[in-house]
């Protein structure tokens, strides 16, 4: 109807209740009926009203899907998918009585678009509180979808309705419950239930961190206990702490929640694959049950193939994307992405390389292998577009059959695999690392420093023709394949040739006392210094050094445990199951003595060894002067010592057992001989004689190894002026030595006194030799040694004359090979004697003396000084010779 400007209304307001003295009293619900005088359809009307407390509209707040077990007033009648709906107040269905709403009537739920309702009951109406509780049996995914519908619902006195519709369900991963700690897992949606204080229902809350800093305030809102919060949203991660509070701010409970990282991770098994493979890997997480997406994903980043996984309770899985999705897309790069359902945690593999099915290939390096029997076999491989290559080694009709795969993790398309001969005696079993019959070497060249190896995945033997005593001598086949399968044909073929070992040689060489050899690069280092020779002549107190070739002994070595020296010695000896002895004698007991043989073991002896060309070199050391006795080699027999003048045979032989039975009794043992010298050191001349001048020589003849440093020491004597001068020399294969020393600021007539400090010479035998510095010095080199005898030649060369130690030390110069050592001579006992010198020697020596006496402190002839009297000068010296001549020699 419609009504002007000036339209009047009369009318009377009735209400229905009335205390006894007239005052109006309402309450919630009570109606009221308005009756007034409409003028313009000139009528009576009426209208009604109904008392509603609630000043607020009725309204509907967010809907979440959780587990949990108890909501305080509500039990769910399960826990698996708990729906809650809250509305501001108390519902009903519309135009019904209050609470009575029903599923499938008012609500129904759908997820991912199925409609599901007949899987949930009702467990809370909304006529307590305004909350609608729903639950189910079935869990739903952490990437469902989920709605639910709700039709025309009123207040409960039915004096607002809402129409809400189709409602978004909040699908949560995690449920953390009101004084309950939990642990969930980083980018999870999380719902947090107040379920255990006193103010379950519109609950308010605090989160601070772990540094008691508030993160966040909130409520769980209107007819409901869950807040709905996001760790991705909110960079959640570390600890936290969710403090419930009652409404005049005291707090209520404590729930400590921990974020933590689900550390997922994704390893695809082969990089390298062809179109005909399929993509294999494990997915690693640190914890399991979870659903997780598996996706594999051209360059593009399109899908090819996709999969959910569930992880096994130790969080890791197996996965294998069949080998029609690589046959569908194609060649190309690829990656394995996983996601976590729940949280959208995700991790991608390395890329994987796929190529056309024929261009897989593995090829031997060498389609013929030689080793001995009993070493370890090196055999290289050659992979294209391959990960892994499997080997095998032998036949049925070879009488023996092993498999071997082996990862080339460094991809560099190269691998070598190791075969121990000897380790594969008696095996019918192996692990699938190898064990110690295979191992994948480390890498050469350009990726010899790679920090990744290959490495053995898979190996076994055939247990029919387990081999007993040894691996025959003889030839195998070879077959290589790529990829991992045994059975498949092999792409390349070749042929294991073992040969029958036996020792090969056995030379003696020496290098100065403190020598270590840790590693048999310091043996090689120690040759290119020239600190270490071929000797037949050791001085006590050097290290005696055996360079041993012998071919079949590295197989067994390898299988040892420790060191090399621990390997090397344990393997030595006459028991089952011993390879070899190295015995040293000695060749010359005398009359009614029994030869003393050395005690050598991996507490006295340094072993190191380059298997791979069959040497093994042995170090150690015979007592010498100021040594110390704990890493001295002594001998079996208490009352027997090695010393000065003993000279010892060197014997290895390998026992009649392993690759070496059959062996002849000559072909079993190498040897050689050394002998023990007294440690001495020579001076070229005495006295020394030098210039007042720089770059002065000084030198002589030691039995000290070659490399040996020498400490020399010049010292001031008979009241010339003080100075000393320290220095050092070197000494050369030949025994040699020689060292320079500045006198450029002395003065012509000092003397002094030569020492020196060496480690294997006796104090009382080392140098101690007077010298005078002249005007002119002349670098004679006759070199006395200590028994008497002069060393011919001059400057740095030149070999001494007869007779040990005076005789040549008996070393043969430039390293490499020795194959015989020579015989050493017995030590001359006669007593040192001066050396005889020319007249002309003397004479000349003479001179220079007289000479000095007559110069001055700056080194002036006094002939210079005195003009006018060159004849009075020469006329004295000639008289002086004479004289000399006179009495010394007639």
């Amino acid at each position: 109807m419609g009504h002007e400007t000036g339209s009047t209304f009369t009318g009377e307001k009735e209400v229905d209740t009335t205390d006894s003295v007239g005052t109006l009293q309402i309450s919630d619900g009570d109606a009221i009926e308005s009756v007034y005088f409409d003028a313009d359809p000139n009528g009576k009307q009426t209208t009604a009203a109904t008392i509603d407390e609630d000043p607020d509209p009725l309204s509907l707040g967010p809907v979440a899907e959780f587990s949990v077990g108890d909501l305080g007033s509500t039990t769910p009648a399960h826990t698996a998918s708990v729906i809650e709906i809250p509305f501001s107040e108390d519902v009903s269905k519309a135009g019904g009585a209050a609470g009575a709403l029903a599923l499938g009537d008012n609500i129904t739920v759908s997820v991912d678009g199925e409609d599901v309702t007949s899987r949930y009951v009702l467990d809370a109406d909304g006529s307590s509180g305004g909350r609608v509780v729903l639950s189910s049996g079935t869990a739903l995914g952490p990437r469902a979808n989920a709605s639910v519908r709700i039709d025309a619902v009123n207040d409960s006195i039915d004096t607002e309705t809402i129409r809400p519709g189709v409602v978004d369900v909040a699908v949560t991963d995690a449920t953390v419950t009101e004084g309950s700690d939990a642990d969930v897992y980083e980018n999870a949606t999380v719902a947090f239930v107040a379920n255990g204080g006193t103010e379950d229902v519109d609950q308010s809350f605090e989160v601070v961190d772990e540094s008691d800093a508030l993160v966040f305030a909130g409520r769980t809102g209107s007819g409901s206990q869950a807040f709905v919060f996001d760790t991705a949203a909110r960079n959640w991660s570390g600890g936290y702490e969710i403090e419930t509070r009652f409404d005049d701010g005291r707090a209520d409970e404590r729930t400590d929640l921990a974020v933590r990282a689900l550390e997922l991770d994704v390893a695809v098994d082969d990089r390298t694959l062809t179109t005909d493979d399929p993509v294999e890997g494990t997915v690693l997480a640190n914890t399991g049950g979870r659903t997780v997406e598996v996706a594999l994903a051209d360059e593009s980043g399109a899908v090819v193939a996709r999969a959910n996984e569930t992880l096994a309770g130790n969080g890791e899985t197996m996965i294998e994307i069949g080998g029609d999705a690589l046959a569908a897309a194609g060649p190309g790069n690829y990656t394995v992405t996983v996601t976590d359902v729940a949280t959208g945690t995700a991790s991608a593999s390395e890329a994987i390389t796929v190529v056309d099915a024929a261009l897989r290939t593995a090829a031997f390096r060498s389609s013929v292998v030689g080793e001995d029997a009993g070493d370890v076999v090196d055999i290289g491989v050659e992979l294209a577009y391959a990960d892994a290559v499997t080997v095998t080694i032998g036949s049925g009709a070879d009488g023996f059959r092993a498999n071997v795969t082996v990862d080339d993790r460094n991809g560099d398309g190269r691998v070598r695999l190791r075969f121990n001969t000897d380790a594969v005696v008696g095996e019918t079993a192996l692990p699938a690392d190898g064990g110690d019959v295979f191992a994948a070497a480390p890498p050469r060249g350009a990726n010899a420093t790679a920090n990744v190896t290959d490495a053995v995945v898979a190996a076994d033997v055939d247990d029919r023709y387990a081999i007993e005593g040894s691996l025959a001598v003889g030839e195998y086949e070879l077959g290589v394949r790529p990829g991992t399968d045994a059975s498949a044909a092999a792409e390349s073929v070749g042929t294991l040739v073992l040969d029958a070992p036996a020792p090969e040689s056995l030379a003696t060489w020496v290098a100065p006392a403190g020598t270590d050899f840790g590693a048999f690069e310091d043996v090689e280092a120690a040759a290119d210094a020239a600190r270490l020779a071929p000797s037949a002549e050791v001085a006590v107190g050097d290290i005696v050094v055996h360079r041993i070739v012998a071919p079949g002994l590295a197989g067994a070595l390898a299988s040892q445990s420790g060191s090399t020296a621990e390997a090397f010695f344990a393997l030595a000896g006459t028991a089952p199951g011993d390879r070899h002895a190295l015995n040293v004698t000695q060749a010359d007991p005398g009359a009614n003595a029994e030869a003393y043989q050395l005690e050598l073991n991996h507490s006295n002896a340094d072993v190191v060894a380059d298997p791979a060309n069959d040497t093994y070199v042995v170090a150690y050391r015979l007592d010498g002067p100021g040594a110390a006795d704990d890493d001295a080699v002594g001998t079996r027999e208490s009352t027997a010592a090695p010393g000065p003048g003993d000279a010892l045979t060197v014997e290895f032989a390998v026992n009649e057992s392993g690759p070496f039975d059959g062996l002849d009794d000559t072909e079993r043992s190498v040897g050689g001989e050394y002998a023990l010298v007294e440690g001495w050191i020579a001076i070229d001349r005495e006295p020394v004689v030098v210039a007042a001048a720089a770059n002065q020589s000084i030198g002589g003849r030691t039995t000290a190894a070659p490399g040996t440093v020498l400490d020399l020491r010049i010292r001031s004597a008979n009241g010339s002026g003080a100075f000393l001068k320290t220095g050092s020399a070197v000494v050369d294969p030949e025994g040699n030595w020689r060292a320079v020393f500045d006198f450029g600021n002395r003065s012509v007539g000092e003397n002094f006194t030569l020492t020196s400090s060496v480690g294997v010479v006796a104090d009382d035998a080392e140098l101690a030799v007077a010298g005078v510095i002249r005007a002119n010095a002349t670098n004679v080199t006759n070199a006395t040694t200590p028994n008497g005898t002069a060393a011919s030649g001059a400057g740095g060369g030149g070999a001494p004359g007869g007779g040990a130690p005076g005789a040549a030390v008996g070393r043969s110069g430039g390293g490499g090979r020795v194959d015989a050592i020579a015989t050493a001579t017995a030590r001359p006992t006669a007593a040192p004697t001066e050396s005889d010198g020319s007249i002309a020697d003397s004479i000349r020596e003479f001179g220079e003396e007289i000479v000095a006496e007559v110069t001055n402190d700056r080194g002036e002839p006094l002939a210079d000084r005195l003009s006018g009297f060159d004849v009075v000068v020469v006329v004295s010296f000639l008289s002086l010779v004479g004289c000399f001549f006179f009495v010394r020699y007639v």
